[in-house]
This record gives structure tokens, sequence and C-alpha cells, in this order.
């Protein structure tokens, strides 16, 4: 017999309404009412509705039959990243070590199968930039920081994650092989680190190592260098700073209770 007293607490048009604003990303950044009701599952005037009344709400802007988001959809995330105080706990170590490293460095949690990023360092001249912003997502099972994700999970849990996932190739080096995968995860556990090379980007390395506590949310800190680059980004010499921004993250608690 269905629960029909949490189905009253729930407001299902205003749930349609956010997954009409979560289908926006990098590679559709505007759509008809069409396209929206297509990529949210939803019916042509249930997406009709939900889309003109965050036009009204100013969460989108609409030129002709495109919509795309406003400026102040900003504000939802600021709300997260000010309470949590990213600008005074988080922002300033994960600059400081990208700084001493040379490169950029970004923190991330789990979310819906995805790698979701918390916030990346400022750091001039860094060897990698993919523009990723916080808020973007990136695949989960072939890059650095979804492994470490994936490691920071039961081994049950990752198995019925893999079973359920598709495993893409995003180059010739993309792992295919489940039974592979869960292999590196187990050792990522073991180790605390990971280091991916070429599977999602042709010559990148990427390393991540955890952040968080046992028992709490995983959010993982990883960084990206090409391959050979020089002496300065030696794998040893940013796995050691990784870990030195992850310690002093848990030290000031800046990722606890999330």
């Amino acid at each position: 017999m269905p629960n029909t007293v949490q189905d009253r607490n729930i407001s299902s048009s205003f749930a349609k309404g956010l997954a009409v604003l979560a289908v926006f990303d990098a590679q559709t950044p505007s759509m008809s009412l069409a396209e929206i009701a297509r990529r949210t599952g939803q019916d042509r005037a249930t997406a009709r509705r939900g889309a003109l009344t965050l036009v009204q709400a100013g969460y989108l802007r609409q030129d002709g039959r495109m919509l795309s988001l406003t400026p102040r959809v900003l504000e939802l995330a600021g709300g997260f990243l000010q309470a949590n105080q990213f600008g005074r706990h988080v922002q300033p170590l994960l600059d400081h070590h990208a700084t001493s490293l040379g490169a950029e460095m970004t923190l991330a949690m789990l979310d819906h199968g995805q790698v979701l990023l918390l916030a990346q360092s400022t750091v001039d001249h860094g060897p990698v930039t993919y523009g990723f912003t916080p808020g973007a997502r990136i695949p989960l099972i072939h890059t650095s920081l979804g492994r470490m994700l994936l490691a920071c999970l039961p081994q049950e849990q990752v198995e019925k994650i893999l079973h359920k996932a598709e495993i893409p190739s995003h180059t010739e080096q993309s792992i295919q092989n489940p039974g592979t995968i869960l292999e590196r995860i187990s050792q990522a556990r073991r180790n605390g680190l990971v280091v991916t090379d070429s599977e999602f980007e042709v010559g990148i390395i990427g390393y991540a190592v955890v952040v968080s506590r046992p028992g709490d949310t995983p959010v993982v800190v990883g960084s990206s260098a090409p391959r050979g680059l020089n002496a300065q980004h030696q794998p040893e010499k940013i796995l050691r700073e990784l870990q030195l921004c992850a310690a002093e993250l848990r030290q000031a608690g800046a990722v606890a209770g999330l």
C-alpha cells in the first residue's frame, strides 16, 4: 500500500521544474521546449509549464523557441558554497597547494552516478586546463576522481554500480573489462590514491586521493598532468601535494557534513 502521507509531502511539480534546470549543460546550453521534454522524460505540456514558470522566476531566459539558463541559478549554488564556507576553508587551501604544485586541483564528490565538481583551484599557467567549473560533471569510471570516489564505497555497492553502468570508451586506453576495473578500484581502496593514464584524455595522467573520513560522504581531491611534462610534475610530487591538501582539508573540517 503506498505511503500517502509521504506522497502529500512531495511536490511533483517542483521536482519536475528542478529536472528542467538540470538538463542544461556545456553540450546543450540552450534548448527548445520539445528538447527539454525529451531530455526530462516529461510530456510537452508539463515541460512547457515548468520552463515558463522558471522564465517568470528569472532562472531561464527565452529567445524565440530557445531557452537557456540565466546567472540567477548561481544563487542556488552560492547558498551551498556560503553555507559550507568554501570561500574561507576550501578555496584558499586548494589555491595554496595548486600554486605550490604548479597545477590545478579539483575537489569532487559522487552524485547520481557521476563525479560532481565542488571546487576548482585557480593557478596561473597550469599544464592542464579543461575549463571545468564547480557544478560540472565528469565521467565516473575512467577518471582518477571517479575511481577514487568509487574506492570510498563498499565493494558490493561498487559491483552493483558497474553492473548497471554502461562502460564507455573515451580513449583506446579506457579499461573496458569490469573485473579489471574492480581490481583497480580495490587497489585504490588499499592505497588511498589513484593514478589513471590516458583513460579519459589521451596523454593525460590523472591523480586523486581521499579527503573525507570513513563513514562520511565520499569527497576526493585530484589533479592532472601531461605524461612526461617535466620533473616538476613527477607522480610522487603530485601525490604528496594532494595528500597534504587532503590532510589540511580534513583538519579544517572543510568537507565534514556534506
